[in-house]
């Protein structure tokens, strides 16, 4: 009697496909915030917070957005690792390659988006890009990644220590500009805006 071909069970592949469509929603989701990020700053009135830091290197550096983007975000892995220490998972390791893809989409944004484009509307696709990647529960930018850290160790909420994470990044920011440029670089009432719109955004379209 010839073997019985083994089966794949019905189980394990519904379990791919929904790991599968969780990660497409991954990938959608930072593109999309990507180009929330791309909308607001070529909308020149001032970057938004997290992107603060990074776009005053690409400033005075001459690196891409989405260059720049990636190594300050090493700076944010590292300070979840200070933060957490054992409580640190290997698995946020894979916000290293995760904030290079964004890097990436950043770059290829910039390069679509046009600065007709309204500054609000780049914070509502921000907003719809964190939900997203937050919704597909797999992991998180390490900017986010940072703040949430910075929550568990201080037992903070997550909105409380966004505020002070996106207020110190934009203070950092226009010391950066005035120190080595003599003026601000990303940081105008357009970034302000961000710190509130961005949260406001992300609660809105969860509830509907």
């Amino acid at each position: 009697m010839p073997p019985v071909p083994r089966q794949t069970p019905v189980g394990s592949s519904r379990r791919f496909a929904h790991l599968s469509l969780r990660l497409l929603l991954l990938l959608i989701g930072m593109f999309t915030a990507a180009l929330g990020v791309a909308l607001t700053t070529v909308a020149d009135l001032g970057t938004t917070p997290i992107s603060t830091v990074p776009y005053a290197f690409t400033v005075l550096t001459g690196y891409s957005f989405g260059t720049t983007t990636f190594f300050v975000n090493l700076f944010l892995v590292a300070g979840q690792v200070l933060l957490l220490r054992r409580r640190f998972s290997l698995w946020n390791l894979l916000q290293i390659p995760t904030v290079l893809i964004f890097g990436i989409c950043i770059d290829l944004a910039m390069a679509i988006v046009s600065g007709l484009l309204m500054s609000i509307s780049g914070n509502f696709v921000l907003a719809l890009g964190i939900v997203m990647q937050i919704r597909s529960k797999t992991i998180v930018q390490p900017g986010e990644g940072f703040v949430l850290a910075a929550a568990a160790v201080t037992r903070k909420s997550f909105g409380s220590i966004k505020i002070v994470n996106d207020v110190t990044l934009s203070l950092i920011a226009a010391g950066i500009g005035l120190v080595c440029a003599g003026e601000l670089i990303g940081v105008r009432e357009g970034t302000v805006l961000s710190a509130v719109l961005v949260g406001l955004f992300a609660k809105l379209i969860v509830k509907f």
